[in-house]
């Protein structure tokens, strides 16, 4: 009995130990699992972390990365009106003409792209310039700054109309890279639809030669003045001018007649087509229409080509002229502007003094000014009465007053943007010289006096005329040329 009781007692102490070693075993299988767990959790935490980490730095270098950058296919860019490519920016329109090269001595140790545009803003935004050379694919991006080419007191001084600019894009001088494009922009790694090829005309002979004329935008859709027009062409060719450049909208068959055989046979001209930006008329008659009734927009259209021939010459000219064609610059004491501006630059040489520009002053020869334009009989000498500037040998005998309506010979080396009477914005003060009447004078044939000018012509300018035959020092060879060539082109029997 007492071996019994012994032996039960001991079997249940064996099995107590034992169930403490099972629950002993069981804990230390659980914390092995736990610690297991938790180590493996950590783990895939760290990873994850360190995963997201290099694709947040994966995507900051990407960020951090220049954007790739190529040239803007012809195809892709945003053409307007044929001649001119359109920028829409954040606020407002840009519309780009050309662009030119300047590394004029006066720019200093930059060079500058310079961009002629019109905005419809007067206050454009910031925008940038990225120019492309022509033997790398590399480009560098500069800052553009602007020149306003207009004046506030002229009138149309407000947003939405379109504004002549002078966009200005410097850079460091490039000794073996020449800018071949430049596009404009506002925002990086953004599409370009704008690639203006640059302009930069040079010499052969590194030699300039000395005078061109720039005509704006022609209009003549109706008006034949075609033996007018020779004898222009001709008295400035026989003054010294080596090349005349027009601008064309629309002219007569005639006219285009006389300025094909120009450029093609005797190269003394250059003929460029023209266009108006934006949502401006381009068909003829409208056009015409809106270029009379809307003088003012006009007048801000003007400032494009009037420029553009300039920025084109140069480094091809010492002097550039800008002319309408019933006006020319006639001097009087020399045979030939030439030997004129000479002397000039020598006497402003010899009292220290420089110049932008030299300024004739403006005289008018109206149409009934004269007594008989018929013919007119000097030294035995007959002048063919379809000469007009031989047969109209009255004038007034008053100049509009000084500083109105002058012609002037542009200094190629000195001035950023000309006006049709003076220059706008030189790289430091504009100085422009008048040039004594007595020296030269800018001789303008009309029939009336200009629309600003109509209640004073009667007795500012017909009343009171003198008769001025400074022109027919210039006859023999001015009526030779002309009527030679207006029988070539069967304008006369």
């Amino acid at each position: 009995m007492v071996y019994v009781i012994f032996k039960a007692r001991n079997e249940f102490r064996n099995s107590r130990k034992n169930l403490l070693i099972f629950f002993f075993r069981l804990l230390s299988i659980i914390a092995f699992i736990l610690t297991w767990s938790y180590f493996i959790f950590l783990c895939l935490l760290h990873f994850k972390t360190n995963n997201n980490s290099l694709q947040n730095l994966s995507k900051q270098q990407q960020q951090q990365q220049p954007c790739r950058i190529q040239s803007p296919q012809s195809i892709n860019i945003d053409y307007n009106d044929i001649y001119w490519q359109r920028f829409q920016s954040s606020n407002g329109t840009f519309f780009f003409y050309n662009a030119f090269y300047d590394d004029r001595t006066l720019n200093g140790e930059l060079s500058t792209i310079r961009i002629l545009s019109m905005i419809d803003r007067i206050s454009p935004i910031k925008i940038y310039c990225r120019i492309w050379f022509s033997n790398s694919s590399n480009s560098i991006i500069t800052l553009a700054d602007y020149h306003y080419i207009w004046s506030q007191q002229w009138g149309n001084y407000e947003d939405k109309i379109l504004q002549p600019f002078l966009i200005n894009c410097p850079f460091p001088r490039q000794k073996h890279l020449q800018p071949y494009f430049v596009s404009l922009f506002e925002k990086n790694c953004t599409e370009i639809t704008n690639n203006l090829q640059i302009i930069n005309n040079r010499p052969l002979n590194k030699n300039k030669q000395s005078f061109a004329v720039c005509v704006k935008g022609l209009e003549f859709l109706h008006d034949d003045l075609s033996i007018r027009l020779i004898e222009w062409i001709e008295l400035l060719n026989i003054l010294g001018v080596k090349k005349i450049f027009f601008y064309e909208f629309d002219i007569h068959p005639n006219m285009s007649k006389v300025l094909q055989y120009y450029q093609n046979e005797t190269k003394l001209v250059h003929v460029q087509k023209l266009s108006l930006p934006g949502s401006q008329p381009n068909f003829p008659l409208e056009r015409k229409k809106y270029l009379q009734q809307k003088i003012i927009h006009r007048r801000q259209n003007e400032i494009i080509p009037y420029n553009d021939c300039y920025y084109k010459n140069i480094y091809l000219y010492d002097y550039i002229v800008l002319l309408d064609i019933d006006e020319i610059i006639i001097p009087l004491q020399h045979l030939n502007w030439l030997d004129m501006i000479y002397d000039l630059e020598k006497y402003f040489a010899n009292i220290n003094q420089s110049y932008d520009a030299l300024s004739a002053r403006h005289i008018y020869f109206l149409d009934d000014l004269d007594e008989n334009n018929n013919t007119i009989q000097s030294n035995l000498s007959i002048v063919p009465s379809y000469l007009h500037m031989l047969t109209h040998i009255y004038r007034s005998s008053n100049y509009t007053k000084t500083g109105s309506y002058v012609k002037s010979f542009f200094h190629t080396e000195r001035i950023l943007a000309v006006h049709n009477h003076y220059p706008l914005i030189c790289f430091s003060k504009c100085q422009t010289r008048e040039m004594n009447v007595t020296l030269a004078h800018l001789q303008h044939y009309r029939k009336d006096c200009v629309y600003l000018l109509q209640k004073s012509c009667q007795n500012d300018h017909r009343l009171n005329r003198i008769r001025d035959t400074n022109i027919w020092r210039f006859k023999n060879s001015l009526i030779q040329r002309t009527s030679l060539l207006s029988r070539k082109l069967n304008f006369l029997l």
